[in-house]
């Protein structure tokens, strides 16, 4: 079973953006603002958020819900999204499986655009749309969404700045799970491979073992011929010349020399 995860309460934030640091958390905020029916709902719903008013953060399958408080009064939101089908998850796991580099960024908190981009092509994707979502609040004011939601989903994209796998939860799966299980289908990820040729022997089998043939000795050469060049060389050019001539004698020719 899915877990809920619920983020503690922001203390109020001066001069913080609002509107989220991530490519993601921009997306999730952008498709909000251009979702609602009012620009001063939406300036309230900021100064909710920045002013410290929203209780602790919930994100479950197909869910966002938090408390806002204000001075008169303490309102209940629920911010419901579409989970993805069977269908819709098989293609985010096909994806993910086609490119082990979207797993190493989401495993270090990154939504990949590349991943989104690949998802778009087949008709998914992992960040809900605010169309489609259903936005409720105890104040039963007329907007859509109300200050209080606005709130709330602002706050929601600064948590999911630092954790994208949420989008995951609240599409109907966890995130950690659905990476494991795309390390599970690739032992190669997980195994070095070398793991099969560094096998333990027991002695007795190493010793029992036939030996591989030796290597075939050096050609039959002879001695080095000396060059009459040195015939009229200085000594110590001679000397210079032999010394050099039995190194290379013996990285030739080894213990035949």
């Amino acid at each position: 079973m899915t877990d809920a995860v619920t983020h503690p309460r922001f203390p109020a934030q001066k001069g913080r953006r609002t509107r989220g640091r991530t490519w993601w958390a921009q997306r999730w905020v952008d498709d909000v603002e251009q979702a609602a029916l009012d620009s001063n709902t939406l300036k309230r719903g900021r100064a909710y958020a920045r002013g410290g008013l929203v209780g602790p953060l919930t994100f479950a399958p197909g869910l966002v819900s938090a408390d806002v408080h204000t001075d008169d009064e303490s309102l209940h939101v629920r911010i419901r999204v579409d989970p993805l089908d069977e269908r819709q998850w098989g293609e985010v796991l096909e994806t993910l499986a086609s490119r082990s580099g979207h797993v190493a960024q989401l495993s270090s908190g990154t939504l990949p655009r590349e991943l989104d981009e690949d998802l778009a092509a087949v008709d998914v994707s992992l960040i809900p749309s605010m169309f489609d979502a259903d936005a409720t609040c105890t104040c039963e004011e007329w907007d859509v969404p109300c200050r209080h939601a606005a709130a709330v989903l602002y706050q929601a994209a600064w948590v999911l700045d630092d954790d994208p796998l949420l989008f995951f939860l609240l599409r109907g799966r966890e995130g950690q799970e659905i990476l494991q299980r795309r390390h599970g289908t690739h032992p190669e990820t997980s195994r070095s491979s070398f793991d099969d040729a560094c096998v333990p022997v027991p002695a007795t089998d190493a010793y029992a073992a036939v030996p591989g043939p030796l290597p075939a000795p050096p050609r039959p050469g002879g001695s080095p011929v000396r060059p009459c060049w040195l015939d009229g060389a200085p000594p110590e050019v001679r000397a210079d010349a032999v010394w050099s001539a039995i190194v290379t004698a013996i990285s030739r020719y080894g213990d035949h020399v």
